[in-house]
């Protein structure tokens, strides 16, 4: 309150952490979207699946959006790996709408995702929450699938900013 507070990023692992427990596939869908009817789910891939609204590296979306983050990102990147390269190959992870599989590496993605939100909390950074879930991705040896999430994407609305009126 009181103006003192900062967004709630990166609590989207909680619930994620929390359901991966119990299920081989926890699919983390934003509070702010509306599912129209929930289509039968196959089985997904293993590790990280995402839509495919950014479908760039984390290095060339902080070029084109939020380029002032691009300095805390190469620390970020150092911390956790020992360099910046990763970066280039790390993808950008629109952050909507994302499932995590099972597959024996999922703690190694939750474990770089709490370092890096750490780390970018004491830093005052609360932005860019897609380019830490995409380099924690590849800190776990994940790729990204843009294609699992597509027939449950294409059911929901993600209404951005709340609930509209009609």
């Amino acid at each position: 309150g009181s103006g003192r507070g900062a967004a709630a990023y990166h609590d989207k692992r909680y619930a994620l952490i929390a359901a991966i427990q119990d299920f081989d596939t926890a699919i983390y869908v934003d509070a702010d979207s509306r599912i129209a009817a929930l289509p039968p789910l196959g089985v997904f891939p293993s590790g990280l699946a995402v839509l495919p609204v950014v479908r760039k590296s984390v290095a060339e979306h902080l070029k084109t959006c939020g380029a002032w983050r691009m300095p805390v990102f190469v620390e970020l990147a150092r911390h956790l790996t020992g360099d910046a390269d990763i970066l280039r190959s790390a993808r950008w992870c629109h952050e909507a709408l994302v499932a995590v599989t099972k597959d024996g590496r999922e703690s190694r993605f939750f474990e770089a995702w709490a370092r890096a939100a750490d780390f970018l909390q004491a830093r005052g950074v609360y932005t860019g929450e897609g380019g830490v879930i995409g380099i924690a991705a590849a800190c776990a040896g994940w790729g990204v699938d843009y294609d699992a999430l597509s027939g449950l994407a294409a059911m929901i609305r993600h209404e951005g900013g709340g609930p509209k009126r009609k």
